[in-house]
């Protein structure tokens, strides 16, 4: 009968497959045996299992049972035979002829560190982390923070328009009005994100860059706590050793206003050291009425002052890093090395 031969078949091919896994010298050539015996498309095992659609019904059982166990025979030949070839071969199944690869590592973005790291000191200070939408309006981008449009301080951040007057926001300085028309006094916060404007990319400019903006609004808060606040900042930064100095500037949302500065002592590895130039880290000041009144303080009752950085220029000075761009040429070999 039909059956009887294919079985027969089978287990004849059973025996022939059992000898050539045996006699398999090496890894290449097993495979080639499993492909011969058990390859889904030309496989001998495979061929006969196809054949069963024309067996009759009563013979396909029988024929299928065999055909399955001689295909788990194969396998598990197949198996031993490998791992009984790795342990001859050194306890390992990989091809050690090849150059071995090394494992990836994941690691925060330098600016993504600069971040966190300035945020954390703040929140030691009292601070909160907030958050805004990176698409606003011309009111919270600019007029109700005391700069119209007409203001040439509104031509220096040139923006991106999206449709009518709705623009990617130039500055995070719209969280500091939003979160002041949502949340009554004291306000202490700090807003990260991403701003844009219509710079040409440069050493020292990109149209899109990270910003952290911080606002302190509450009754009787002076200049003094304003200072305080930012030097204590750039000694937990910095180093204790490190110099702060606050020079005159001039900014539409803030009165007075000032330029932060900080002079590092930075201390090599032979236990001498060498203090910088001054170094321009942030604008700040204290808030000036009009931003409170428009956020609907009363500024006869609160006071408060703002500030902001550039992480990534935070980040270039921190680690001697002299063009901008490098941070977004996303060259693996420079970013590996913050990946700590």
């Amino acid at each position: 009968m039909v059956n009887v031969d294919l079985i027969q078949e089978l287990e004849d091919l059973r025996r022939e497959a059992l000898q050539a896994v045996a006699d398999a010298a090496d890894e290449r050539a097993l495979e080639g045996v499993r492909v011969t015996y058990l390859g889904r498309k030309d496989g001998r095992v495979s061929s006969i299992l196809r054949r069963l659609g024309s067996l009759p019904p009563e013979a396909r059982p029988a024929v299928g049972q065999k055909a399955n166990e001689v295909k788990r025979a194969l396998e598990e030949a197949l198996q031993a035979r490998s791992a009984e070839l790795a342990r001859r071969d050194g306890g390992t199944a990989v091809d050690l002829t090849l150059p071995a690869r090394r494992p990836w590592k994941g690691g925060l973005h330098p600016i993504t560190q600069a971040v966190d790291e300035i945020c954390a000191i703040f929140r030691d200070l009292g601070f909160t982390r907030a958050r805004g939408p990176e698409a606003d309006t011309e009111w919270y981008n600019f007029e109700a923070l005391n700069t119209p449009l007409d203001h040439p301080a509104a031509d220096e951040q040139d923006t991106l328009y999206l449709v009518d007057s709705v623009l990617l926001r130039s500055h995070t300085s719209p969280v500091q009005m939003r979160i002041m028309e949502a949340y009554p006094p004291p306000i202490r916060i700090v807003a990260p994100g991403w701003v844009y404007r219509r710079d040409t990319p440069d050493a020292t400019h990109t149209p899109a860059f990270m910003q952290i903006e911080g606002l302190v609004v509450d009754e009787g808060v002076t200049f003094v706590d304003f200072k305080a606040t930012l030097e204590t900042f750039a000694r937990r930064y910095w180093g204790a050793d490190t110099r702060v100095r606050f020079r005159p500037s001039f900014f539409p949302f803030t009165e007075p206003s000032a330029e932060v500065d900080v002079k590092r002592v930075i201390h090599r590895p032979d236990g001498s050291t060498v203090e910088t130039d001054w170094l321009e880290i942030m604008g700040a000041g204290m808030v000036d009425p009009n931003v409170l009144a428009n956020a609907g303080l009363d500024p006869e009752r609160y006071t408060g002052f703002a500030f902001g950085m550039g992480p990534a220029r935070i980040a270039m000075l921190k680690h001697g890093i002299e063009d901008l761009r490098t941070f977004f040429d996303n060259d693996v070999r420079f970013l590996e090395q913050f990946a700590t």
